[in-house]
């Protein structure tokens, strides 16, 4: 038996895609849920005699994975675009565990329930399950408890279509209810990240490739954009403002929303801290909804020190390089951290 982790990073090499999971009690279901957003990637799909080829993968869909208390089985509903589900792809699992980094996982039992909007029913990798019983790697009890849940998912889900596709999407909008409620938050300096500084420029040169990285950093993450760089003192929320920084500032918002980005908000513009741990600190308590945030930053100003826990949400970038991928992948690692 095999062990399949929620992030789906093993296989499908999701860990670059926005992943929650969170443990659901109410009244139409409890136990595990896991979201997958796929917000890039090109459209893979499977074939079925009576739905045809169905996406399973692709820029715009997302896995809802559960884990009804209870029973045997992880249910994966994926869900295109427009909020239908095109497939359903049910394991049969002998356990579930959570792995060090706060992940949930479940020991697979070989046995898959595959099922369509259209009717298709397969059962699939019996032949896996009966290797393992007659090699001794699953006992008796194992392989027949295996057998019955597959037989209980094809009465309990397959039997009304309709109803299922329903259940599982309330349950994606409550899920999503409380997602929402804890958006993913990038503090952005710009000098080093998105430039290379140059102090006798009165227009600071923003990197293309690096704008073009941010861009599909922040795409992919779904993430809101905190300026923390001293370019914020340009923005119509600060008053410490020359005619360069307004001028920059307005070259930043352009480039940002020329590739789709809109800047959230930027750190205080008051002058009472003393560094840019400080100013992070004080917009974190203000803000206690965020509670996965990563930092972008040369630290030329501050290197965080002096919050250890800050820091720890810290990527740092290369002044003389700007943003790199792997920097971005360092950021889509915080963003998917369990707390």
């Amino acid at each position: 038996m095999t062990k399949k982790r929620l992030t789906r990073e093993l296989k499908w090499g999701f860990q670059g895609f926005p992943y929650h999971q969170l443990w659901m009690d109410n009244d139409i279901y409890t136990g595990w849920v896991a979201i997958n957003y796929l917000t890039d990637g090109k459209y893979y799909y499977w074939e079925y005699p009576k739905s045809g080829k169905v996406p399973v993968a692709g820029k715009g869909m997302c896995w809802l994975t559960l884990i009804p208390e209870g029973k045997s089985r992880s249910i994966t509903a994926k869900f295109t675009e427009e909020r239908r589900v095109s497939v359903w792809y049910t394991d049969v699992i002998d356990k579930v565990t959570i792995d060090e980094d706060g992940v949930v996982a479940f020991i697979d039992k070989y046995l898959d329930v595959i099922f369509t909007p259209s009717g298709d029913v397969v059962i699939d990798d019996k032949d896996e399950l009966d290797n393992a019983y007659h090699s001794g790697e699953l006992t008796k009890e194992q392989y027949e408890t295996a057998l019955q849940e597959g037989d209980s998912i094809v009465e309990d889900l397959c039997q009304d279509i309709a109803a299922t596709e329903k259940w599982c999407l309330n349950i994606l909008h409550k899920a999503e209810e409380i997602i929402n409620q804890n958006p993913f938050t990038i503090f952005l300096d710009i000098d080093g990240v998105l430039d290379i500084f140059h102090s006798n420029l009165y227009y600071q040169e923003l990197i293309p490739e690096a704008l073009e990285r941010f861009a599909k950093l922040v795409h992919r993450t779904k993430a809101k954009v905190v300026v923390v760089s001293d370019w914020r003192y340009g923005s119509k929320e600060c008053e410490r403002s020359t005619d360069m920084l307004r001028d920059n500032w307005k070259q930043l918002e352009e480039k940002l929303k020329s590739h789709g980005v809109e800047i959230s908000d930027v750190t205080t513009c008051e002058s009472t801290y003393k560094n840019r741990t400080e100013e992070i600190r004080a917009y974190l308590l203000e803000h206690p909804e965020i509670k996965k945030y990563a930092i972008l930053d040369d630290c030329f100003s501050d290197d965080y020190s002096s919050d250890t826990e800050i820091k720890r949400h810290l990527v740092f970038v290369d002044a003389l390089k700007g943003l790199q991928d792997e920097n971005c992948i360092q950021v889509c690692g915080l963003m998917n951290e369990i707390i």
